[in-house]
């Protein structure tokens, strides 16, 4: 808990993390740092990696095997600024690689092509909230 203070979250994001997902406080130093080198790899900035776990804690209960496949596996898409992607939508870290290419499949059937879908998904992230 003590690096979520040190990361610079207001006594009401805490509060709110807290309710959202109790987990974190059961949560050590270490794995919360773990947590945002994982960001940071990905060109996350301070600020971003603020916003994104502000929003998010659930992100922090994910294995850091998790969060690393679902990062490799957007590359693999041919998603490019996911620093910017997860910020404007920091629930994506929630989903899982297969939710993702269910979704991608279902419109693919559609006649859609895989680069006009990750397109749309890149710039409109809320689109990641129908999966």
């Amino acid at each position: 808990m003590e690096e979520l203070i040190n990361l610079g979250l207001s006594d009401i994001t805490l509060k709110t993390m807290q309710e959202i997902n109790p987990e974190i406080l059961e949560l050590s130093e270490k794995e919360i740092i773990i947590k945002e080198e994982i960001l940071k790899k990905i060109n996350c900035s301070e600020n971003q990696i603020i916003n994104i776990i502000g929003s998010n804690p659930q992100m922090l209960s994910r294995t850091n095997g998790e969060l690393i496949n679902l990062i490799s596996y957007l590359i693999n898409l041919g998603f490019k600024s996911l620093n910017i992607l997860f910020d404007s939508n920091p629930y994506i870290l929630n989903l899982d690689p297969f939710e993702i290419k269910r979704y991608i499949e279902e419109r693919s059937n559609k006649g859609e092509q895989l680069e006009q879908i990750i397109d749309e998904l890149d710039s409109n992230p809320i689109l990641f909230n129908e999966m």
